[in-house]
């Protein structure tokens, strides 16, 4: 039943996405993901199109997605962490991210709290990019870590007047929202090229196998995947 709601209201929210302006894309601009993957899921449309378009892009992943085998079986935390940023450069590569603008920090996955040693580092590499947007999870992931992410950039740069934040959509899709701030919505519509591009990227993080047999990226549920392989994407401006 849960998940006709979602399916159910995922077509509404696409529907209506239709009337959605274009979203300008930033000459430079930074995509903070609380995990290997939310970059890809959420933004890859918006990645591949700046860079074909001459922006400059920049990712950084908050955590090493460690926890993705919890309760699963016994590969080792280290051992994850290494598989799936081997994942992140591949899909990058993918998107034609160039590697040196793949960021990775060492917020625990599960624990990405603003009081922790890694924030410094963050706003350290805020100041050497300097972006003109930096594009946080949506409010309303319903994960905490995504949440907390988007929390703390707003901490970070609150006294940045001229920076622009937007509000990205991975586990948006899957959890029953309905508060949806649509006159500050705004869509990017992928080419056939740039969705193809996206859906490889996509299968780079969820294809490969652990030795369990389970992704390395941990099993996703169908639903948030189809909706997230969608040849459009959603953002908010904050």
């Amino acid at each position: 039943m849960k998940d006709l709601i979602r399916k159910t209201r995922i077509h509404l929210i696409h529907a209506l996405l239709f009337k959605r302006p274009t979203l300008h894309l930033p000459n430079t601009f930074l995509v903070v993901a609380p995990h290997p993957d939310d970059e890809i899921i959420g933004c890859a449309g918006l990645i591949h199109r700046a860079l074909q378009t001459g922006k400059q892009v920049d990712v950084v992943i908050l955590s090493g997605g460690e926890k993705s085998h919890s309760g699963c079986c016994h590969i080792n935390e280290k051992t994850l962490m290494e598989a799936r940023k081997d994942l992140s450069r591949r899909a990058a590569q993918i998107v034609g991210l160039p590697l040196e603008h793949l960021h990775f920090l060492h917020y625990p996955d599960g624990g990405i709290i603003y009081n922790h040693a890694e924030t410094n580092r963050l706003k350290q590499l805020i100041n050497e990019i300097k972006p003109d947007a930096i594009f946080i999870p949506h409010k309303r992931e319903g994960w905490n870590d995504h949440v907390e992410t988007g929390r703390i950039i707003k901490k970070l740069t609150k006294d940045c007047t001229e920076l622009l934040l937007y509000e990205y959509c991975v586990w948006f899709w899957y959890y029953n929202v309905w508060q949806i701030d649509w006159k500050n919505a705004y869509c990017i519509r992928m080419n056939p090229e740039q969705h193809v591009t996206k859906l490889k990227a996509i299968e780079a993080y969820i294809t490969p196998l652990a030795p369990c047999g389970k992704p390395w990226s941990g099993v996703l549920p169908k639903v948030f995947i189809k909706a997230n392989q969608w040849n459009k994407e959603l953002y908010f401006k904050v």
